[in-house]
């Protein structure tokens, strides 16, 4: 099934605002960074897990520092799809 970029930036949302520990009612920005959002990179290693299942792909361990915003992770599952 082919999600549009719509739906996939919805579900990376979604699942960031799971693991956000402040000020989950703020709007998240494509271009917010998963540190202004409270993730740290504990928690940004269980954002790429729950992408991982959610969206049944990998992230391979060499692109884990790549993912600096809310836009390179939605980016990242559309090319990997």
């Amino acid at each position: 099934m082919t999600m549009t970029v719509d739906q996939v930036s919805a579900d990376v949302e979604r699942l960031t605002r799971k693991l956000m520990t402040e000020d989950v009612d703020r709007p998240i920005s494509p271009d917010d960074t998963f540190v202004e959002l409270g993730l740290d990179s504990l928690k940004l290693v269980d954002l790429l897990g729950a992408a991982e299942v959610h969206f049944d792909m990998e992230v391979p361990d060499e692109e884990v520092g790549s993912f600096v915003r809310v836009r390179d992770l939605t980016d990242f599952v559309l090319r990997a799809r």
